[in-house]
């Protein structure tokens, strides 16, 4: 009986051990490589997607542009192009829905924007390089799928004059190791303190990586917008003057 007892306490230590010894950069380290390896992401230097974003029951066609530091989101609504938003790699800006012309963001928007296209290709590609750190938080399931829990903290960003922590929650399938949703406060506005979320599905393999071809964005458990990607092109050559802000 004592030696039965013991087996299972030696089984539950056992156990804990392997649990434990599974850490941020495991996951990490096996995202990078079942999408594709870091030598491939590190060769990334543009993105160009096309395809249609769903939002308020209207359908348009989008596309977005990435290089490194610099993003540009966009579509076409009644023949005029919306931008949604576009970072030149200092100043932010996006298309006013009232008067439709193009409107400069507050210095702290841009550099809250600097600090998310900063990191293309990917955001955990050189995050220690950047001083971020990576912290696994357990296990949750998200939507019937078990998932880690990774809380990724880069530098702090300045609302209303004042330094707050710039974090990201994301949730890695424990079978894919791909990112399945993100959690991202909300730093300003009405929404404040609230948690946006990002949900990213139907990866496909592109040039040797893994990308997801649908992404949805959530409020509250509401979908704002939904984006199908038909196309991604990779280290395409994109003009730095398209995410200039169009100076009249």
């Amino acid at each position: 009986m004592i030696r039965i007892k013991n087996y299972f306490t030696l089984i539950l230590l056992m156990s804990s051990y392997f649990l434990s010894a599974q850490t941020a950069d495991d996951v990490i380290n096996k995202y990078i490589e079942n999408t594709g390896g870091r030598e491939a992401w590190s060769k990334v230097t543009s993105m160009k997607s096309t395809g249609n974003v769903k939002t308020q029951g209207m359908d348009f066609p989008t596309i977005m542009l990435s290089k490194q530091s610099k993003q540009k989101i966009s579509f076409t609504f009644q023949g005029k192009e919306i931008v949604q938003p576009a970072f030149d790699g200092q100043v932010g800006w996006q298309t006013n829905f009232m008067t439709m012309k193009a409107e400069k963001m507050e210095a702290e928007d841009s550099e809250m924007l600097k600090s998310e296209f900063g990191d293309f290709p990917d955001a955990f590609l050189k995050y220690k390089e950047k001083g971020y750190t990576a912290e696994l938080q357990g296990s949750e399931t998200v939507e019937g799928t078990d998932c880690f829990k990774i809380k990724l903290t880069k530098k702090p960003v300045k609302v209303d004059g004042v330094e707050v922590e710039n974090a990201s929650f994301y949730f890695f399938d424990k079978e894919s190791y791909v990112p399945i949703v993100v959690k991202s406060e909300v730093k300003k506005g009405p929404a404040k303190g609230k948690f946006s979320e990002t949900y990213m599905s139907d990866y496909q393999e592109v040039n040797g990586l893994i990308l997801p071809f649908t992404i949805d964005s959530k409020f509250e458990g509401q979908v704002q917008a939904s984006i199908k990607v038909n196309t991604i092109e990779l280290n395409v050559v994109i003009d730095d003057k398209v995410f200039a802000f169009p100076e009249e």
